[in-house]
């Protein structure tokens, strides 16, 4: 009798254990904005769409990071109401965080002609995911799982920053963006941007002549300006403006709707600018 209640027991505790490890390993949605509603087009009028902008900013990785987000945008983004699907549209995480299950976008084209789906996603960010010590899976052509060991700490804030190369609104050539005609969620308003990172662009002189003659659309204050070459950036027709780590930009007061991330200028989106008037130099022709 005993040893049938013994087993009655063990067989009610392995039933329970299983119940709860199948409760943990069930999946809840994530709660995300539409993260296409961040992307508004520009509303350029004639000929406006064709201005080929020049930026003035000095070498390093924050450079890189502005032009990569440019190009190759993320599964997900940050916005006014928390986490917003990008690339994905939908997610969920298991209760006890070692299992993801992402949903792609439907219909998102790359920029070299094909469809988002889910291997090409899965392949783009699995060094990260093997960087966490977890695997990913193709369910089907629209759904992706990750699985994991340990639950991943830094999940889902990381996927701001897994990006999918090719799937932005401007293709990149080293410096240089140019508009990616295809982008699903609209045209971008500046047929090209160009970074230059010339050291002696960045003097006080060439910093200020540059200013003066209209030829940026923004640029990177230098520091260590003559007194009569800030003159010269005060009375020509830009804004300044103040970025988190002491950053400061001197924009172009013609370049319409760019909003510069104030926390981390590297994530400042391009596609909804445009050049209101024909000051800033452009090519009509593509050559």
């Amino acid at each position: 009798m005993k040893l049938r209640l013994a087993l009655a027991a063990l067989l009610l505790l392995g039933l329970g254990a299983g119940a709860w490890l199948a409760w943990q390993n069930g999946l809840e949605p994530v709660p995300l904005a539409d993260g296409r509603k961040l992307y508004v087009p520009a509303a350029p009028e004639f000929q406006e769409e064709l201005a080929r902008a020049e930026v003035l900013l000095p070498a390093g990785p924050g450079v890189e990071a502005l032009l990569a987000a440019q190009s190759d945008l993320p599964l997900l983004e940050k916005g006014p109401d928390g986490l917003a699907g990008l690339l994905v549209s939908e997610a969920a995480v298991s209760r006890h965080g070692r299992r993801w299950r992402l949903t792609v976008r439907p219909g998102w084209r790359l920029q070299d002609g094909s469809t988002l789906d889910a291997a090409r996603l899965l392949a783009a960010v699995a060094p990260q995911v093997a960087s966490l010590g977890g695997k990913g899976s193709a369910l089907d052509p629209a759904t992706v799982e990750l699985r994991f060991k340990t639950r991943p700490a830094s999940l889902p804030t990381a996927f701001l920053d897994w990006r999918v190369p090719g799937s932005g609104p401007f293709v990149r050539s080293g410096a240089t963006l140019t508009r990616f005609d295809g982008f699903v969620l609209g045209r971008a308003g500046l047929a090209a941007v160009t970074v230059v990172s010339d050291p002696a662009l960045l003097e006080s002189g060439a910093w200020a002549a540059g200013l003066s003659s209209r030829r940026w659309a923004w640029a990177a204050f230098p520091g260590g300006m003559a007194p009569a070459d800030m003159a010269k950036a005060r009375t020509a027709p830009y804004d300044e403006l103040h970025l988190k780590g002491g950053t400061v930009w001197f924009l172009s007061r013609r370049l319409r709707r760019l909003r510069p991330d104030p926390a981390d200028w590297t994530r400042t989106r391009l596609f909804g600018a445009w050049q209101g008037a024909m000051d800033l130099p452009y090519d009509p022709l593509g050559l």
